[in-house]
């Protein structure tokens, strides 16, 4: 239930995986695995944008820090080519002074 976030346990059954290591162990799974789409609890790209659009002050600072490199990316882009504001995605270990 749910997205499942890639390298995660959950994306490996979702894309067919039959043995995954838990706890140090392989493990053999033999389930049918069913996916139910749109339970997202949290905004989508565009309503995220929306969203933006509601701060009166431009922004000195954006740091993208949640979901996939692509989305990332593709939110990056698209608060650039809506509001002309820049953004980061930091990386793993990067290090702002703000």
């Amino acid at each position: 239930m749910g997205y499942q976030a890639e390298g995660t346990r959950g994306r490996k059954l979702l894309e067919g995986e039959k043995e995954l290591k838990v706890y140090g162990k392989w493990v053999p799974f033999n389930m049918e695995v069913a996916e139910i789409e749109g339970l997202s609890s949290h905004a989508d790209h565009n309503e995220l944008l929306g969203w933006m659009n509601g701060i009166t002050n431009i922004p000195e600072r954006i740091f993208i820090v949640h979901g996939e490199k692509e989305g990332a990316e593709a939110l990056q882009l698209g608060i650039k080519e809506t509001y002309g504001w820049d953004s980061q995605i930091p990386q793993l270990y990067d290090i702002e002074e703000l």
